[in-house]
């Protein structure tokens, strides 16, 4: 696992066994949203080796729009976590957690990543 690897999985809340996804997301899902509202995951399947490039040029753009697109505004990205798939380990990571790394390692404000990203 290279060390952006490491960095990107330490901001998770929680983790779960892969092979038990469908009932972790469930239970995540109930433990973010709360009584009054239901949570949303983005899921996601982490490349081995090199994963900087991969999340900066294909997964930010993508996340940024989603969230934005959704109402989930960045930066806080309310309602919506990573579920990120790593090997045999499912990762659970706060949406807002992940943009605030990318945006630092991407030199990119939010506001130049809702222009850049975010809908038409």
């Amino acid at each position: 696992m290279d060390a952006d690897t490491t960095v990107l999985l330490r901001l998770a809340f929680d983790r779960a066994p892969a092979n038990l996804a469908n009932q972790a997301i469930d239970r995540i899902r109930e433990e973010v949203g709360g009584e009054s509202s239901y949570a949303t995951s983005y899921e996601i399947l982490l490349p081995d080796g090199n994963v900087r490039p991969w999340l900066l040029d294909y997964l930010l753009p993508r996340l940024v729009d989603y969230l934005e697109s959704r109402g989930a505004k960045l930066p806080h990205c309310g309602g919506v976590f990573l579920s990120v798939f790593s090997g045999d380990t499912l990762h659970f990571i706060h949406a807002r957690d992940a943009v605030a790394l990318l945006s630092e390692w991407s030199g990119l404000s939010f506001e130049e990543l809702r222009k850049r990203y975010g809908p038409r």
